[in-house]
């Protein structure tokens, strides 16, 4: 597969509701392709939800977003899902597998960023000895380090990250905070997070819901 990529996003009167529950509204905001954004707000602002759209995996209800690669040409909701990579606190991935059967699994469909040793980052995680051990059986904070590895680690044209410190313990907060700053500028970057791990990257754009 050729890289992929990096998208700008665009967001005009967007808004979105659950119902007669308003999550969103109203917002306005131009990502540029590479660009890092962090996006912060209060407990139920509407920031998990913001993520998913963003990632194209939920459509908004109101006002519209959009997605363009790097020569300024439209691309879909559906290629956006497919391109992006999301990582948050509900995993997909399945219980059932191992991390070394999760990592196979997974680079049959996409690629990693070059230079990108899985392995490597799982050994710095703490790792390495639970290899073959199924999704299921690993700590909240293991879950978390596999989440991170496989979105950080995955060329992508947009890289969503909805509460990445969630379940890290120091160790795994200083883990995440280094192999953040490899992908950095690699691909854009959206972080949905009010703990500020991401701060010493200087985030371009901050926007607050």
């Amino acid at each position: 597969m050729n890289p992929i990529s990096s998208f700008s996003i665009t967001a005009h009167k967007l808004g979105h509701r659950f119902g007669k529950h308003i999550a969103l509204s109203n917002l306005e905001f131009h990502v540029t392709p590479n660009e890092h954004v962090v996006i912060r707000g209060n407990n139920g602002s509407g920031k998990s939800t913001l993520a998913r759209i963003l990632a194209g995996h939920l459509s908004c209800t109101d006002g519209l977003v959009t997605w363009a690669d790097l020569n300024s040409v439209a691309v879909s909701e559906e290629d956006v899902s497919l391109t992006t990579m999301f990582s948050g606190p509900s995993s997909t991935l399945h219980p059932a597998l191992t991390i070394r059967e999760i990592l196979s699994f997974h680079e049959t469909f996409r690629n990693w960023w070059p230079g990108f040793e899985p392995f490597v980052w799982l050994k710095q995680g703490g790792l390495m000895n639970s290899l073959d051990t199924p999704f299921a059986q690993l700590s909240s904070g293991m879950k978390q380090r596999v989440e991170l590895t496989l979105a950080l680690g995955t060329d992508c044209g947009l890289l969503v990250l909805d509460e990445p410190c969630a379940n890290l313990d120091a160790h795994g907060i200083a883990w995440y905070r280094e192999q953040l700053e490899w992908v950095n500028e690699k691909t854009t970057l959206c972080i949905c997070s009010n703990d500020r791990a991401e701060d010493h990257l200087e985030p371009s754009q901050v926007i607050t819901l």
